[in-house]
């Protein structure tokens, strides 16, 4: 049971960081009731519990309309007020002049489609429906088997495969065009074919080359020039004619 928990809420973290951009460290605003939750459970410092369950470091803040909305519940929630200002940094939501209700201020912050990537931890079921409506709307709560992950809505799975369809379509379309350019190019007729000149290979250029050295003369060549040498010349013998000796 685990382990099917932590999958599911891998493959949520995952869906929302493909398809809205959500990156570590991950931003989590806590609202009031999700810190009294907390303290009721003695689950433990939330930044380690929420790191745990994310699968990476967290930064957390509380909002100062959560903050005012504590302090005016009195004495029986002074606890409650004092672990929210430890818990996070102090968000600065916007509504100095006039405080609005947690609901109201964080959705305010959300915008139209959660441009911070906020995940937002509470205890509102009518919040997390909300959020369920928002592109990229992620919560996270408490129950009794601890803490865990809103899984995407419907509305935020169907807006991300619409976002994929147009894509599709936008390649369709360039297909389509590239289909008709060659369409059009068959229906001009055949390319003529480009005359070029083939250059032939030339031989090497005679400058270039070396000339061969000749080696030292062979043993035997040496030694019969050497005896040539040293054979004494033969006398050549002048023959004379019969008439000159009358």
């Amino acid at each position: 049971m685990r382990r099917l928990k932590h999958k599911h809420t891998r493959r949520a973290v995952q869906f929302y960081e493909i398809n809205y951009g959500f990156r570590k460290p991950f931003k989590v605003i806590l609202d009031g009731n999700f810190v009294h939750a907390l303290r009721d459970t003695h689950m433990g410092d939330p930044a380690e519990i929420l790191s745990k369950l994310l699968g990476g470091p967290v930064k957390l803040y509380v909002t100062r309309c959560s903050l005012l909305e504590l302090k005016g519940l009195g004495n029986d929630f002074s606890a409650t007020y004092g672990a929210a200002k430890r818990a996070g940094l102090h968000l600065s939501c916007g509504h100095d002049d006039k405080a609005l209700s947690t609901t109201e201020c964080i959705l305010d912050n959300m915008g139209k489609d959660n441009p911070e990537h906020y995940f937002v931890a509470t205890q509102d079921k009518a919040l997390r429906v909300a959020l369920g409506r928002l592109p990229g709307g992620a919560s996270v709560f408490v129950n009794v088997n601890g803490i865990q992950m809103e899984q995407p809505s419907e509305a935020q799975r169907r807006g991300v495969k619409e976002v994929d369809d147009s894509n599709m379509g936008v390649q369709k379309h360039e297909l389509s065009q590239q289909a008709l350019a060659e369409l059009a190019q068959l229906q001009r007729g055949p390319r003529e074919k480009s005359i070029f000149r083939r250059v032939k290979a030339k031989g090497p250029n005679p400058l270039s080359i070396k000339k061969k050295k000749r080696g030292p003369p062979d043993q035997t060549q040496k030694q019969g020039s050497e005896q040539d040498a040293v054979r004494p010349k033969k006398k050549r013998v002048r023959k004379r004619n019969k008439e000159e000796s009358n």
